[in-house]
Formats: C-alpha cells, sequence, structure tokens
C-alpha cells in the first residue's frame, strides 16, 4: 500500500503546486488513462518480444505555463510481461516536459519528453531504473474542462537489472482541468 501511496502523494503535490502557483482556470489540470504495455525487451531474463499482459495504469497532474507548453507529474503502472521463465512487472513516477500544438479548433497534438523512475519486480528479486521518457498523442477537448488523450509513451531504461530495456505503452484517458 505504501508503494501506491508515494506515487500518488506525487501526482497530489504537482497538483497543488499549480494551484498555490496562482494558477487561473483551466491551467492546473489531472488526468488519468488505461494503458497497454510492450515490453521490447527482456528484463531479468523474463517477458520481452513486444509482449505485455493486462492494463497499466497513468495517473498525472500538470500545470500549463502557455497555451502550448505545460510540465506533467505522474504515477505510471505498465502492468506485466511474461514467459516461461516467469514475469516482470513495472511501476513508478515521472516527470514530462508537454508541447502541444492545435489542429483544429477542439483538437491538439502534444509531444513529452521527461524522466521516469520504475520500479520493477521479478520472481529472481527486484530492481529500479531511472529511464529516458518520450511521449506523442492526440487531445480532443470536450469542453474548456474535460479533454480525452490517446497516446504513446516510451520509456527506456538505462539500469534495469543492469540491461538498458525498452518498454512502451499505448494509453486512452480523460484529462479534467480546474
Amino acid at each position: 500500500m505504501r508503494k501506491i501511496l508515494s506515487p500518488l502523494a506525487a501526482v497530489g503535490f504537482v497538483a497543488l503546486f499549480g494551484l498555490s502557483a496562482g494558477a487561473q482556470a483551466a491551467d492546473t489540470y489531472v488526468g488519468g488513462a488505461i494503458s497497454t504495455p510492450n515490453y521490447s525487451n527482456q528484463i531479468n531474463g523474463m517477458g520481452g518480444d513486444g509482449g505485455g499482459h493486462d492494463a497499466g495504469v497513468k495517473l498525472y497532474g500538470g500545470y500549463k505555463f502557455t497555451p502550448n507548453f505545460a510540465v506533467e507529474g505522474g504515477y505510471v503502472n505498465l502492468a506485466r510481461s511474461k514467459d516461461i521463465d516467469g514475469t516482470v512487472k513495472g511501476q513508478g513516477v515521472y516527470v514530462d516536459g508537454v508541447g502541444s500544438v492545435a489542429v483544429a479548433p477542439q483538437l491538439s497534438v502534444y509531444g513529452s519528453a521527461g524522466v521516469a523512475d520504475v520500479r520493477f519486480r521479478t520472481p529472481d528479486g527486484d530492481d529500479s531504473s531511472p529511464a529516458l521518457k518520450l511521449g506523442l498523442g492526440v487531445q480532443y477537448d470536450l469542453n474548456q474542462t474535460v479533454a480525452l488523450r490517446v497516446g504513446y509513451d516510451r520509456y527506456h531504461f538505462t539500469d534495469a537489472f543492469d540491461g538498458k530495456a525498452n518498454v512502451g505503452q499505448a494509453t486512452a484517458g480523460v484529462q479534467v482541468a480546474f
């Protein structure tokens, strides 16, 4: 339970920081998404080969500094990948810079770049690794408060069980501004 509360506290901190910075309406936002993992490499000798099982989760909070630039932070659950040797599960926290461009009145594309720290669990032990994180997606604004997002995030881990694993995550979710 403690491992879940810490990432959720990070999301709450980002949201409160945005509010305390004198945010105007719709500058601060929170969101959540369901995701599908794509483990491109084995981690600790398990999973990989583009496999992923179950649904993951992405929870985040952000603050728009300009209409085209925001900073987001959040919790990510990369679900799991399994094979005959065992199962690997990953979850952690991240911080991104997010740039967006409107392509139609309610439609925009966004790109993100940032860092993450994810803890992997396997039957043979646990390990955490920092990662470089890149993302790309589309956002459709239903109104000034609620938006739908579809995207893809790619994590390049620098030291997961002494390996440089890559994990992707396709996401679909809702964002609420306040």
